[in-house]
């Protein structure tokens, strides 16, 4: 028997700088999926959108940057009450490393981060959190 659910296509990038740094935001505690925790920029996909034009904009969004050489590192799927999200994630570069974070606002705080030291005492979603170790563990 199939169950009911309301299927969210979502993106997240896992931003870059020319330094090997990892970009990571803080979500506001009032956020429906992941709220207070620390994660990466990207949201949902809207219906009959290209997945990685939906990228590129909710990277823009969201952080108010741009990227290139984008490259798709795996997905995750988790449900979030009655929703059931479906993410693709994508590793990413910054296309201007001048180009300064403007966070949206709903995001709290953000930070460029180094290696696997500098997550352990941020609370991520879990997900997100597994990736970073995978792609840190690949350099």
């Amino acid at each position: 028997m199939y169950e009911k659910y309301l299927l969210v296509l979502a993106v997240a990038g896992f931003i870059f700088n020319e330094k090997g740094e990892l970009l990571v935001i803080k979500k506001s505690s009032y956020e429906q999926v992941d709220a207070g925790l620390w994660t990466v920029p990207g949201g949902k996909i809207y219906p009959q959108e290209p997945i990685l034009v939906g990228l590129k904009r909710e990277l823009l969004e969201e952080v108010g940057v741009q990227v290139d050489s984008i490259e798709w590192i795996g997905e995750d799927v988790f449900q979030e009450k009655e929703y059931l999200f479906h993410a693709q994630h994508f590793k990413c570069k910054i296309k201007n490393n001048n180009s300064p974070v403007k966070l949206e606002n709903k995001l709290v705080e953000y930070r460029w981060i180094k290696g696997l030291e500098d997550i352990a005492s941020l609370p991520f979603a879990e997900n997100i959190q597994k990736r970073i170790i995978e792609l840190y563990s690949q350099k």
